[in-house]
């Protein structure tokens, strides 16, 4: 068995799934055998990005090659960075996306190449598509990321609604990207989009160059993989905050923790996605009525 291949194992008295590098491995956590292989061999390291271990999130990549969209400080375009070769794509084995949400376009655009994400992917049972072009006409729900130009004016629904009125409801959440030079564009942003009753995630900047304007937003350190200027947790728990105080309490959160980006501690886009999948089923099972 190659190295690089896992299992994915569950442990009955812990109720806990953990990854083992061979077929009986203990429970890391009581160090017990009664345990079980939940879905099998199916998790190959080199195809899976250490920030989803341990979710219910699985990447899928469709296309070949950088994101056209080239957004600042874009980690999957930067060489080497990415955690797998993007000149080529990927797509997990249906079997490995048993029970979990597949994330496509991870790091991509689902609407760059926008039939082929669609036709590539509908073999997968639950995922969402990933995009900053405000065209949401996809099978499935869909992150949006409404300031791919974070220090720009974000795409407000106010914008889109005057060329693009249909399928607002397939989204999961706006994606908005937060500097410590554009709170009161993200702060005007999560409003407008909150006043829709669309979730709003913030996510936090982080730079392999300087960051803008830095009087101690920012610290040098690793995350995941790559070592950036990363926001401090009082810049992050500040902003945060401050824009609870002009949105809805329920409808803004962030990416990750204070603590963690990992998205096993997060959970955001699994609960969003759920609630959007029966979202979704419900209107579809209205209309047949």
């Amino acid at each position: 068995m190659s190295n690089n291949i896992f299992y994915n194992k569950y442990c009955r008295d812990c109720n806990k799934s953990f990854l083992a590098a061979n077929y009986s491995a203990k429970c890391p956590k009581c160090k017990g055998t009664n345990t079980s292989i939940s879905i099998g061999k199916v998790l190959d390291m080199l195809n899976t990005n250490p920030k989803v271990v341990g979710s219910n999130i699985i990447d899928c990549i469709p296309q070949k090659g950088p994101c056209r969209i080239g957004c600042n400080q874009c980690y999957y375009n930067r060489a080497g960075a990415f955690y797998r070769d993007i000149a080529k794509p990927y797509f997990p084995p249906v079997e490995a996306t048993i029970g979990k949400i597949v994330r496509v376009n991870s790091g991509h655009d689902s609407n760059v190449e926008r039939e082929h994400v669609i036709e590539s992917t509908k073999q997968y049972e639950h995922k969402f598509y990933n995009t900053s072009q405000p065209d949401f006409d996809f099978p499935a729900p869909v992150v949006y990321t409404a300031n791919a130009k974070e220090e720009q004016k974000a795409w407000m629904p106010s914008d889109i609604l005057k060329f693009q009125p249909k399928h607002f409801h397939k989204i999961m959440f706006v994606r908005l990207r937060v500097s410590s030079t554009n709170i009161p564009l993200v702060i005007a942003a999560a409003k407008e989009w909150t006043d829709f009753n669309i979730p709003v995630v913030l996510t936090f900047m982080r730079y392999y160059d300087n960051p803008p304007h830095h009087t101690g937003e920012y610290e040098w350190k690793k995350h995941i993989l790559n070592s950036y200027w990363c926001p401090t947790k009082s810049f992050m728990y500040n902003v945060l905050s401050a824009t609870k105080n002009f949105v809805d309490r329920r409808l803004i959160t962030m990416c990750g923790t204070l603590d963690s980006s990992f998205c096993k501690d997060c959970r955001n886009c699994e609960t969003f996605y759920w609630q959007t999948h029966r979202n979704l089923l419900f209107q579809k099972m209205k209309k047949c009525q």
